[in-house]
């Protein structure tokens, strides 16, 4: 299976206009993470996908190293001089206090159960040095439900901004910062988007897509409107 594991993910091309969406995303989220991290220091990404956050982040002052469960997607990393290495996790091939960020976006929700995230959350802890933070991002299930599920079909455990926070907290983290977006966008602007993602969720548009065979349009469209929580968990530093 470790072969064929996200094999969709890595043949994926972005639009024009979804690599700029992408792009968008990814600087609002290190713009959240600078607001509560400052480099120099170690960061570690848990499932970096195609890397696209390795340049950026590197060129805030960061020394960057990633774990991926992808061999198609860790071998492309390795061909750009990345520090990858390749694994499942948890647990995570990484020693005691070794890095300052840990940095995991939509991962968390890949976990096979409650028994999965639990260690997730623990080997989170585990890696970072006091003061570190964890940032994760992860999908509101409340606002997908079963889109959750549809969207990707190695989603396993479910995500909520309740469960996560609880789940980080039972794991010593002190949760500082909880942001909700629907793509680049966060604030009133995402309270409208998720106003109007109630359209693309009209009872009847399923079978109508069906009939008209515009089932990926219909995808696309809720994809678009596609709500995620980030976490802010720092580890409590020792006192003075």
């Amino acid at each position: 299976m470790a072969d064929d594991f996200y094999k969709w993910f890595s043949e994926r091309r972005l639009t024009r206009f979804g690599g700029a969406r992408r792009q968008r995303i990814e600087q609002g989220r290190l713009a959240l993470l600078a607001r509560h991290a400052s480099p120099p220091g170690d960061l570690i990404e848990i499932g970096p996908g195609a890397g696209s956050l390795v340049e950026p982040i590197t060129a805030m002052g960061w020394r960057y190293r990633a774990i991926e469960a992808s061999p198609a997607l860790a071998r492309q990393l390795r061909e750009r001089g990345v520090d990858v290495t390749e694994a499942w996790v948890p647990p995570f091939p990484v020693a005691d206090a070794s890095c300052d960020v840990l940095y995991a976006d939509q991962v968390l929700e890949h976990m096979s159960g409650i028994d999965a995230a639990h260690a997730f959350a623990a080997e989170a802890f585990r890696v970072l040095r006091p003061g570190g933070v964890a940032f994760i991002v992860v999908p509101d299930y409340l606002k997908e439900r079963g889109f959750f599920w549809d969207v990707d079909y190695t989603h396993n455990f479910v995500t909520t901004e309740r469960r996560v926070r609880l789940l980080l907290g039972d794991h010593g983290f002190a949760v500082e910062r909880v942001v909700r977006a629907i793509g680049p966008s966060t604030g009133v602007a995402r309270d409208l988007l998720a106003a109007c993602a109630m359209l693309a969720n009209l009872p009847g548009l399923d079978p109508l897509s069906r009939y008209t065979r515009t089932e990926d349009v219909l995808f696309r469209v809720r994809k678009n409107f596609f709500e995620t929580l980030a976490f802010v968990g720092r580890k409590p530093a020792p006192p003075a």
